[in-house]
């Protein structure tokens, strides 16, 4: 039932990936944020109302279609406003991004837990509550100029073909794979801490967001190659199989801490890698594109996922998580080594002249 749910918002996100960012980057960046916080309020609020699994699949389907207009924009929203900048730079400042967006979440956690031991439910109206504020803030913060207004938007066929491109890129792919490589420790996580109480769930939640302030950090220094990265890699798959394979809350809790600090340090990279060949124009669905196919592959992974956890157990079902992880190695090394022949005939004399 959660793999079902989980796939259910992959596909919704999926489906509004590309209009949300065609209206970010041709139209408004701050409607599609707000656009996108509303549809999310109406998705909690279902939550909130248990009407049943109804409800609850038509929830997801509208959180997914929130979460697509706020994925990507919400980002290029960032670097728009950032101006030309170094590698360092870049992940430095969406590092930082995603660290606010996990301390911000730790306090949400904080009074979800609050209201869940007051009344269940009130863990959905008080996340309602949450998105409610945050819309209000951002229509207080409204940027007086609109930034597309401000220059040309090139023909809609062209942006479409530019963003086809992108998909295809190899840098866009090792994004993707690298997003969905979580979806292993991400569906079982609450359910592996969840066998004691909730306050075990809410022990892991704050691992999670802790590990995400500290990964949004990692790799925001000047001197990051391509060893890092598989170093990241290969800790994460360690890490997975000890989150998996443990049965002690304090060492599923710790592994799954490793494994997310190490996510985001590796999504941070794989991003930015993105974003610095990516021009203003098209951040935004440059960001969708990786968001979309992300969402299918990591929909498909979470049915496998899913139905490995139910026949196997959690070990077992790591294996799609350790997979994507792989194929992120394989298009690294791939990369890099196309990179060096790009510059070794760079280098070469010409001597045909």
């Amino acid at each position: 039932m959660i793999g079902a749910l989980t796939a259910t918002f992959n596909t919704s996100l999926a489906v509004a990936e590309l209009p949300s960012a065609v209206i970010f980057d041709r139209r408004s960046h701050w409607a599609a944020i707000q656009v996108g916080n509303a549809v999310r309020l109406v998705g909690l609020i279902l939550f909130f109302l248990a009407l049943g699994p109804v409800g609850d699949f038509l929830g997801e389907g509208l959180a997914g279609i929130g979460a697509a207009a706020m994925s990507g924009t919400s980002v290029a929203y960032v670097l728009n406003r950032l101006g030309p900048v170094e590698a360092h730079e870049r992940r430095r400042v969406m590092g930082f991004s995603m660290a606010l967006g996990a301390a911000t979440s730790l306090a949400g956690g904080a009074l979800g837990l609050f209201g869940y031991l007051v009344a269940p439910r009130l863990i959905w109206g008080l996340g309602a509550l949450w998105i409610t504020v945050a819309a209000v803030v951002f229509l207080v913060g409204r940027p007086r100029t609109s930034t597309p207004a401000s220059r040309h938007v090139e023909p809609l066929a062209a942006y479409a073909s530019g963003l086809v491109q992108i998909g295809r890129h190899p840098r866009a792919w090792l994004a993707v794979t690298a997003d969905a490589a979580l979806v292993g420790p991400l569906l079982l996580w609450q359910l592996r801490l969840g066998a004691t109480d909730v306050s075990a769930v809410f022990v892991g939640f704050a691992v999670m967001k802790v590990a995400g302030l500290l990964g949004g950090q990692l790799l925001g220094h000047r001197r990051v190659g391509t060893r890092v990265l598989l170093a990241c890699v290969t800790g994460n798959i360690v890490s997975v199989v000890g989150f998996a394979a443990s049965d002690r809350v304090p060492l599923i809790a710790g592994f799954f801490g490793v494994h997310v600090m190490l996510q985001i340090a590796v999504s941070v990279y794989c991003r930015s890698e993105l974003h610095a060949v990516v021009d203003d124009s098209r951040r935004a669905g440059a960001s969708s594109v990786v968001s979309l196919l992300g969402s299918l592959v990591s929909g498909v992974a979470a049915l496998v996922v899913g139905h490995i956890a139910d026949v196997s157990g959690a070990l077992p079902a790591m294996i799609p998580s350790i997979v994507l992880y792989l194929t992120v190695v394989a298009l690294t090394i791939a990369t890099a080594q196309a990179q060096r022949r790009r510059s070794a005939r760079l280098l070469e004399p010409d001597v045909g002249g």
